[in-house]
């Protein structure tokens, strides 16, 4: 098989970037549908723009290594959206942004990667004791000071711990999931308010 066959980026998903990509912004982004066991493996290009998205079995070690090497030895020449390209696959883009991802330097380095978060879930989660800490976090970022500027600041801690603590995408935990969701939101609403306020 043409390992180029796998790529969803297809000709009439091209768009015609107005400069050229700097090619010291490329990395290979791995997102982990961890229900369908699938990983999707993106070519990025900068944070405008993919040359590469495609869907495989995490464990298909073969399949992935072909397509880490083809993106990573091939020069870009076609250019689209992340948000456009993943609705040719069966999730969208809200599923899409959902989910954990990491960058990946070596398709090796995929189940080590997945299995290693998965256990650093299980330890920060604390038999479920972590729940009541994110609570916490929920509290500070609800509560208002009258100034949007000085609650971003007060909270940027919070928003480095969130960063940070993303693979609780992959817990087992439903609840620890969705709470994560939540602080997620209530930091971008915050942020967002600050920042048209700002303009």
């Amino acid at each position: 098989m043409d390992i180029q066959e796998l790529n969803c980026l297809t000709p009439e998903l091209y768009e015609i970037p107005k400069y050229v990509p700097n090619p010291e912004h490329r990395f290979i982004k791995v997102y982990y549908a961890e229900k369908e066991q699938e990983v999707i493996i993106v070519g990025v290009a900068d944070n405008n723009f993919i040359y590469w998205l495609s869907v495989t079995k995490m464990d298909d070690v073969e399949t992935n290594e072909k397509i880490f090497d083809y993106i990573t030895t091939t020069e870009p020449t076609i250019f689209g959206s992340e948000s456009h390209v993943i609705d040719k696959t069966k999730y969208n883009y809200e599923k899409l942004r959902r989910m954990y991802w990491a960058e990946i330097k070596y398709a090796g380095n995929i189940m080590y990667h997945y299995k290693e978060m998965k256990e650093l879930c299980r330890i920060r989660e604390a038999n479920g004791k972590y729940l009541e800490i994110m609570r916490y976090y929920a509290n500070l970022l609800q509560t208002r000071t009258g100034s949007l500027s000085a609650d971003c600041d007060r909270n940027r801690g919070v928003y480095q711990l969130l960063k940070n603590e993303r693979y609780l995408l992959l817990s087992e935990n439903g609840n620890v999931r969705k709470m994560y969701r939540q602080l997620e939101k209530m930091w971008s609403k915050m942020y967002n308010a600050y920042m048209t306020e700002a303009r």
